[in-house]
């Protein structure tokens, strides 16, 4: 039972079927007792070496807020291209004129280290008038 402020429906029916998700974990494993979290006892855990970020290799998707005049995607590309960084679409919407527009960018597998440094790079030009947005694709299929 929740009670006491944030005491909705949503955490209560959450709290509850944490619990039932608990036991059926423990029937279909056999078990009267409390299975690990993991599905595991924690003594059979062994460390494992983390790969560095910066090792990481990733599709990603790029959002740039720019000044709509000519060459701007030239630069961004030519950035990119620079930094081992492979285009696999491209995105870009008509706005106001003297508005700022965004360009929408798919990569195809690149290196996280180098995606930074060509990020640098491009929030540092003129024509950009925010900072750029990443969001990592991970996706099992190209894998």
């Amino acid at each position: 039972m929740y009670f006491g402020l944030g005491a909705g429906m949503m955490p209560t029916a959450t709290a509850v079927l944490a619990d039932l998700m608990e036991v059926a974990r423990n029937v279909s494993n056999g078990s009267c007792g409390r299975i690990a979290p993991l599905g595991y006892p924690l003594a059979q855990q062994r460390r494992v070496p983390l790969k560095p970020m910066d090792d990481l290799i990733s599709e990603y998707y790029l959002r740039f807020m720019v000044v709509d005049r000519p060459g701007v995607l030239a630069k961004i590309s030519g950035i990119l291209g620079r930094h081992q960084i492979s285009i696999a679409s491209v995105i870009q919407r008509e706005r106001e004129h003297g508005a700022s527009v965004p360009i929408v960018i798919r990569t195809h597998q690149a290196r996280e280290r180098d995606l930074r440094r060509a990020l640098q790079q491009i929030d540092r030009l003129a024509v950009v008038r925010a900072k750029s947005v990443v969001i990592r694709i991970e996706d099992s299929l190209g894998q």
